[in-house]
C-alpha cells in the first residue's frame, strides 16, 4: 500500500490509499450499457469500461492482492491506454513503487497527471501534494491550489481542506480569507467532516477582523470540540473566559482549558496556570502555576516563558532568583514576542539580573510598542510585576 501524505500550521490532512481499495462508480450492467456502438476490441467507450474492460479491471485487482504485479500491472495498462482514470492511477502507484521493475518517477507523474486531468479525486488529491511540496516536480503552489480546487468540487473534504489553509495561509498564492472560511466550511460539514476545518473555521471567526463573529466561532469551535480537537477546545475555553459573545463561564473555560491541556495543548496549559495564578474559577495556587508555565514553556509556547519568568523574578510559587528569570525574558525576547521584549528591556534598563544596557533596552522597547504591545521601560520591573493584573493575555 502507497502513501503519501502532508500536514500545515497548522494545519494539512492527506491519506492517501492505493486505488486498488477504491473504485470509480462503474457497474457491469452500466459497462455492458455505456459499450453500445464500441468499437470491437474496446475496453472503455463513452466514459464507461465495456464489459471486457470491466474484466479486466476486477482481475487486475483479484492479481495485485494475490501478489501477481505482473499481471496486475498488464491488466491495468491496457485499460489506462484507452483512458480509464481510474487504471491511470494504479499504473502511477505501480510505477512510483517499482512494482513492473525499477522506480521509474517520471511514468509514475505522466500517468498521475493523466489520471487528474481524467478528474480521478484521487490522482488530484497526490499531484497537488506533489506540486504543494514540490515532490518530484518544481514547487508550484498556485497548481497544487488548482488541483486541490478541482477534487474539492467533486465532495472531496481533504482538498477542501487543504486548499483552505493554502488560502488562509497566504503561503504560495494570494491570501484569500473569505475563500478560505467557505472551503473550511465545506470541508467541516455533514458526514465525514473533517474536525480540523471547524477548529481553523471557527478560529478564523473568532480573530479580530471583519469577519469576526463569536457566535458563529462557538457554533463551528463547539464541533471542534466535540471532536476531541485540542485548539478548538482551548479557543472553546477563550471564548467562555473572557465571555465573548456569551456570559462569561470561567468554570467553563476552566474544563475546556482542562481537556485541551490533557492532550498537550501548551497555549491552554499556560491559560491554566494563569487560573491558579490569580485563583479564577479555581483556589489560588502559585506553586501549580509555576509548573503549568514551565510546562508550556518547555513546549515552545513564548507567552508562558513570561510568565514563568515574572513567577521566578518575584519568587511567586518559586523561589526568587532574578538571573533566571532575565534569561527567560531574554528567551522570548529573542523570538520575538512583544512582552518577553518589553520585560528584557526593563531589565537591561536597570541592571535587574543582568548587565545594564540602556540602548538596547530602548531598541527592544521600540519593538514592543511596534507590535503594539505599550511598553515603558523606565518602569522597574520588580513594581511594574506586583502591580500588574491580567487574565490570560500578556
Amino acid at each position: 500500500m502507497n502513501t503519501l501524505s502532508s500536514r500545515y500550521a497548522s494545519g494539512l490532512i492527506a491519506l492517501l490509499m492505493l486505488s486498488a481499495c477504491a473504485t470509480q462508480e462503474t457497474g457491469t450492467a452500466d459497462a455492458a450499457a455505456g459499450a453500445s456502438g464500441a468499437a470491437p476490441g474496446s475496453l472503455y467507450a463513452n466514459g464507461k469500461l465495456t464489459a471486457e474492460g470491466e474484466a479486466r479491471r476486477e482481475r487486475a485487482f483479484k492479481a495485485y492482492q494475490a501478489g501477481n504485479k505482473a499481471l496486475a500491472y498488464s491488466e491495468w495498462l491496457g485499460i489506462a491506454e484507452q483512458g480509464y482514470a481510474e487504471s491511470q492511477f494504479n499504473i502511477s502507484v505501480m510505477e512510483s513503487d517499482g512494482d513492473n521493475g525499477a522506480p521509474n518517477v517520471v511514468k509514475a507523474l505522466a500517468w498521475l497527471h493523466k489520471a487528474a486531468d481524467g478528474n480521478y479525486a484521487e490522482a488530484q488529491v497526490q499531484l497537488a501534494q506533489r506540486y504543494n511540496k514540490g515532490d518530484g516536480v518544481a514547487r508550484d503552489v498556485p497548481k497544487a491550489l488548482a488541483y486541490w480546487r478541482k477534487c474539492a468540487a467533486q465532495g472531496e473534504k481533504r482538498c477542501a481542506f487543504n486548499a483552505a489553509v493554502a488560502l488562509a495561509g497566504g503561503a504560495g498564492v494570494p491570501q484569500d480569507n473569505a475563500g478560505a472560511m467557505s472551503l473550511f466550511a465545506e470541508a467541516g460539514s455533514g458526514p465525514g467532516a473533517i474536525v480540523a476545518a471547524q477548529s481553523e473555521l471557527g478560529k478564523m471567526y473568532l480573530q479580530e477582523g471583519k469577519e469576526r463573529d463569536f457566535a458563529k466561532a462557538r457554533q463551528w469551535l463547539e464541533q471542534a470540540a466535540a471532536g476531541n480537537d485540542a485548539e478548538a477546545q482551548y479557543n472553546l475555553g477563550v471564548i467562555y473566559g473572557n465571555g465573548y459573545g456569551v456570559k462569561a463561564d470561567k468554570r467553563k473555560a476552566l474544563a475546556l482549558y482542562q481537556r485541551a491541556a490533557k492532550q498537550g495543548e501548551p497555549t491552554a496549559v499556560n491559560n491554566l496556570g494563569n487560573m491558579y495564578r490569580f485563583g479564577e474559577g479555581v483556589p489560588k495556587d502559585q506553586k501549580k502555576a509555576v509548573g503549568m508555565f514551565r510546562q508550556a514553556h518547555e513546549s515552545g509556547n513564548m507567552q508562558a516563558t513570561v510568565n514563568l519568568a515574572d513567577m521566578t523574578f518575584k519568587g511567586w510559587g518559586v523561589r526568587a532568583n532574578k538571573t533566571a528569570a532575565v534569561e527567560l525574558y531574554k528567551v522570548a525576547a529573542d523570538a520575538g514576542h512583544p512582552a518577553g521584549r518589553c520585560r528584557y528591556a526593563q531589565a537591561l534598563r536597570h541592571g535587574d539580573g543582568v548587565t545594564r544596557n540602556p540602548g538596547q533596552a530602548s531598541r527592544l522597547q521600540e519593538a514592543a510598542n511596534n507590535a503594539n504591545v505599550p511598553c515603558d521601560s523606565d518602569a522597574p520591573l520588580a513594581e511594574y510585576l506586583v502591580n500588574r493584573r491580567v487574565k490570560g493575555r500578556p
